[in-house]
């Protein structure tokens, strides 16, 4: 989830806030990210397929809080599945198929503590869940939006419209995707937040001596974007060997995600994958492009705008046109 060692690498610029500090404002929250936490006190009775809303306590838990504070929620739930996303999704339910069957034979043979470890990792919130979620939030009149697709892209938008002032979430690909100001790990005792902000992102550099860092010092958003492609994301797997500072320092070099690309290919010592290149753009147009719900005009737009060149495979990759609900998964039109 998010781009490996991106957190870590913007330390320098991460500030604890206080929610307070907030009051007044509406924030959008990845509601998938307190869901996903909220199955840890359950995992093993949602395993088993007993009733539970453990989980949906805990997010109301946060909405709560964050009211408390002054601050409005601003509920984002992701929608139907990707198409850019489908290797990496398929490898997360094969993933979660066997730590379910490996949780059921220690189950069976009164193992519960390792039981529970392989439940914790077979757990996946479903669209039912989520709708209870959602039942919760209208109860108590708390603003939600289903994303056509993915939450990230949704989350951003919601932000570029000005409709949101921060995003609350525990991906960093919000800070791909441009977000302004992104809030980590939610503190519910202290009642604060790691606060990012994107204009301070020239601030972020590297000694020599730093083996792990990377410096951002008149890099664009192009180039970040790139940076973060590079190293690997969700939509494309890394070149083997290229981690986030390889990405940063090649970048340095060669100016362009294209350059540095060829330079990998001519040098030989890393092997480049067949359709690199083209997956790359393919890739960089799901964080530019994708398709997300305009709560202004109701209905389905682009992120950003799209040029003249945009053609089918382009929408197929990024989302095409979907009709969805709260309960069932987006069906393509």
């Amino acid at each position: 989830m998010g781009i490996s060692g991106l957190l870590p690498a913007l330390k320098a610029i991460q500030v604890t806030r206080h929610l307070s500090e907030y009051s007044g404002k509406t924030i959008a929250v990845d509601a998938y990210v307190w869901l996903h936490r909220g199955v840890y006190a359950c995992a093993t009775e949602l395993a088993t397929g007993k009733s539970t809303h453990k989980y949906v306590d805990y997010a109301m838990h946060r909405v709560r809080l964050l009211r408390h504070h002054g601050i409005e929620p601003y509920v984002v739930f992701d929608g139907g599945p990707l198409p850019a996303k489908k290797g990496t999704e398929n490898e997360r339910k094969q993933k979660r198929e066997d730590a379910r069957a490996r949780g059921r034979v220690f189950l069976a043979q009164g193992k519960h503590a390792q039981a529970r470890e392989c439940f914790l990792k077979c757990i996946d919130v479903t669209p039912q869940m989520a709708f209870q979620f959602i039942k919760a939030l209208r109860a108590e009149s708390v603003p939600y939006v289903v994303a056509p697709y993915e939450a990230d892209a949704q989350l951003a938008y919601l932000e570029r419209v000005g409709a949101v002032d921060a995003i609350l979430t525990e991906d960093s690909d919000l800070l791909v995707f441009g977000c302004k100001t992104v809030l980590f790990k939610l503190d519910p005792v202290a009642s604060t937040v790691v606060a990012i902000s994107r204009k301070d992102f020239g601030s972020v550099t590297a000694s020599s001596a730093d083996t792990t860092g990377i410096s951002l010092l008149g890099w664009s958003d192009v180039q970040f974007r790139a940076m973060t492609i590079l190293s690997g994301c969700d939509y494309l797997p890394s070149i083997p060997g290229i981690g986030l500072k390889t990405a940063c320092t090649l970048l340095r070099k060669w100016k362009t995600a294209e350059q540095v690309v060829k330079a990998i290919t001519l040098e030989g010592k890393k092997s480049v994958p067949p359709g690199y290149w083209k997956q790359f753009l393919l890739a960089e147009k799901c964080f530019l492009h994708q398709r997300v719900y305009c709560p202004q005009a109701e209905k389905l737009v682009h992120l950003s705008d799209v040029g003249p060149d945009w053609n089918e495979e382009f929408d197929a990759y990024v989302g095409g046109c979907v009709f969805w609900n709260t309960v069932k998964s987006p069906r393509v039109c």
